[in-house]
């Protein structure tokens, strides 16, 4: 898994190596509400959205996990809970055992 996952980074790598080769000349204006900047590398206005993406990506991902390990803490202490429950009932004896099914099943 691990060398598909470095083969689609180095393919990635190469065609954004590519794309700012064929495009250095290239030059846009970029209008803001407040701002203008004139004259700005193509480039530098998508490694700057690139950068954005991968920040709020990463931001989300943390999230993300932070709410899975929450998860996976309440999952834990409920696994542990039915575990001593499991265990307590193991440990009884079968006349309490019949004892409790005869005080929970009441004929009408």
């Amino acid at each position: 898994m691990w060398a598909i996952r470095y083969f689609l980074l180095l393919v990635l790598i190469v065609l954004i190596l590519g794309f700012a080769t064929y495009n250095s000349s290239q030059r846009v204006d970029i209008n803001f509400p407040n701002y203008q900047f004139l004259d700005v590398p193509l480039m530098v206005v998508i490694l700057c959205a690139f950068c954005v993406g991968v920040l709020v990506s990463f931001v989300l991902t943390v999230a993300y996990t932070i709410k899975m390990s929450g998860d996976v803490r309440n999952s834990r202490k409920n696994i542990h809970q039915l575990e001593m429950e499991l265990a307590a009932l193991r440990n009884r004896s079968l006349e309490d055992i019949d004892k409790l099914d005869e005080n929970e099943v009441k004929p009408e």
